[in-house]
């Protein structure tokens, strides 16, 4: 009776090890195919911006060459508003599995927090997945001005102290306002801030001589009315000079103004707090999207330069840097302002 207790007493042990060992090996199994199925369904690229801008243009085209790539359909959906706030903020309710993506830019995950306290997020709420291209800020202003170089433009400023040169101000907090208020520190003088909704009915009071000057990006139909002469401009606002507008002098080439840059960048982010594998994910599927012939044309057509192959190690860290960057223009503008 003692040696079958004893039996059964092993027999039930040895039920008991196998029997843990066979839910440790499913659990783990689990958890390596459920790791290795991300994406598990559809994923979709929010664009805080309307249909048919530039935007969205980029994000539907990167969101075809991404759909082979992850094996999942990738659906565009636009949601403006606020500055780009809105869009960002939809993004972050979604859950943080790496689903849901954000087409983004400074003016959306960076400065729309600081211009909408009510957005509910801070640029340190996303994670930079990938940056695709970007694109130069120029320095306009109406022809008959007569500035041609930035060192005029300061000079005539400087003798109408009383009556200020106006500027195309947009948003508060918009990289336009920031760059002007940067401008005017620099130099000593005052600019008129004169607020816009949109760049179309600024452009169209440029052209007819109601606004003296302007800060346009080196994109879409900008770049032709210089050429036409329709526009004056006076200097490209980046570190090289830009190949549509070869002629202009950057500002950073006058005296007083070195360093003075201002480039606004796509890219893809996500909730801060998705998975480091599903970012590792998304990031080399993105890449890979970018050298795809039908994206690099659509970058282009938009005018944006693309950015060179980077890890993820080194956009976080770009990111970073730009964040930082106009999170201290936006603060020494808030102190600027009267």
């Amino acid at each position: 009776m003692r040696r079958h207790f004893c039996w059964m007493n092993r027999v039930f042990r040895f039920w008991v090890v196998w029997r843990s060992t066979c839910l440790w090996a499913v659990c783990w199994c689990c958890g390596l195919a459920s790791g290795q199925a991300f994406p598990s369904r559809p994923l979709t690229i929010v664009v805080p911006w309307p249909a048919s801008g530039a935007a969205d243009f980029v994000a539907r085209a990167l969101a075809k060459e991404l759909e082979p790539l992850l094996g999942q359909t990738v659906i565009v959906e636009n949601a403006p508003g606020a500055g780009g706030s809105l869009g960002v903020a939809k993004a972050l309710r979604a859950p943080a599995d790496g689903h849901t993506l954000i087409l983004s830019s400074p003016l959306d995950v960076v400065l729309a927090p600081l211009s909408f306290p009510s957005a509910g997020f801070t640029a340190q709420d996303t994670r930079a997945v990938i940056l695709l291209g970007h694109t130069d800020l120029m320095l306009v202003t109406r022809p008959e001005l007569g500035a041609q170089s930035l060192a005029d433009l300061v000079a005539m400023l400087k003798t109408r102290a009383e009556k200020p040169l106006s500027y195309c101000a947009m948003a508060s907090g918009s990289p336009q306002q920031l760059i002007g208020l940067r401008i005017s520190a620099l130099a000593g003088v005052k600019l008129l801030e004169v607020p816009y909704s949109g760049l179309p009915d600024c452009v169209k009071n440029l052209i007819g001589g109601q606004i003296d000057l302007a800060f346009l990006p080196i994109t879409g139909y900008f770049p032709g009315l210089v050429d036409q002469g329709r526009i004056k401009g006076i200097a490209a606002l980046g570190t090289a000079r830009h190949a549509r507008l070869p002629q202009l002098p950057l500002a950073q080439e006058t005296r007083g103004f070195e360093g003075l840059s201002m480039s606004l960048w796509a890219g893809l982010h996500v909730r801060a707090q998705v998975p480091e594998a599903a970012v590792q994910r998304l990031h080399e599927a993105a890449k890979a999207a970018m050298q795809a012939p039908g994206f690099r044309k659509a970058i282009a057509s938009t005018g944006g330069t693309q950015f060179p192959p980077m890890s993820l190690e080194d956009v976080q860290r770009a990111y970073e840097a730009d964040v930082q960057r106009f999170q201290t223009m936006a603060k020494a503008a808030r102190t600027a302002k009267p």
